[in-house]
């Protein structure tokens, strides 16, 4: 990751993929809870789980931008206003962050094609599953998907609550170098 001194801030770029990709990563989470109010088998319950599918794939063509954003954009240094453990601890967090997403929604893909189901991103375009149907492997599958999705949001939570900490308690600009220009200038 290229690291430039004179940048105090993530650019507009990862700055939009950063809370664009908490809004989904959120929304997906969300969404399964939802699902408990429709009987099953009725078409509610279906585009809960319909729009479950969608959000993961766009989380997956997000992280598919951010990453190598992350990787070879031009990122600022750690903050000045922070001690060496907490930057590698900071950093730590996130490559957990990003591991437990990517093992997650390749999970649920896998998931969803063990069941024998296409997966449709927002019905513009669909992937049938390329495997055969495994229910009992599912089974499996899906409670590795639901262990890792709660560390995504276990994870995410400890994430912001230590940016509140920082913006808040601390009064460091960790939270201000990721948010949008016109609420930290």
């Amino acid at each position: 990751m290229p690291v430039d001194t004179s940048l105090t801030r993530y650019g507009p770029a990862l700055r939009a993929l950063h809370w664009l990709t908490a809004i989904a990563v959120f929304t997906a989470f969300g969404v399964t809870y939802l699902e408990a109010f429709f009987a099953r088998g009725t078409p509610a319950r279906g585009m809960m789980w319909w729009v479950h599918i969608s959000v993961g794939l766009l989380l997956i063509a997000l992280l598919a931008v951010r990453i190598p954003v992350r990787i070879f954009g031009r990122n600022p240094p750690a903050s000045a206003q922070i001690s060496r453990p907490v930057a590698i601890a900071s950093h730590i967090v996130h490559g957990l962050l990003y591991l437990a997403l990517i093992a997650t929604l390749a999970l649920g893909v896998y998931l969803a094609f063990l069941r024998g189901n296409a997966v449709s991103f927002f019905s513009l375009f669909t992937i049938p599953s390329p495997i055969a149907v495994n229910r009992d492997l599912g089974k499996q599958v899906q409670e590795i998907h639901e262990l890792m999705a709660n560390a995504v949001i276990i994870l995410a939570v400890l994430h912001a609550a230590a940016a509140v900490l920082h913006h808040v308690v601390l009064k460091d600009d960790v939270l201000k170098r990721m948010l949008p220009e016109r609420l930290a200038p």
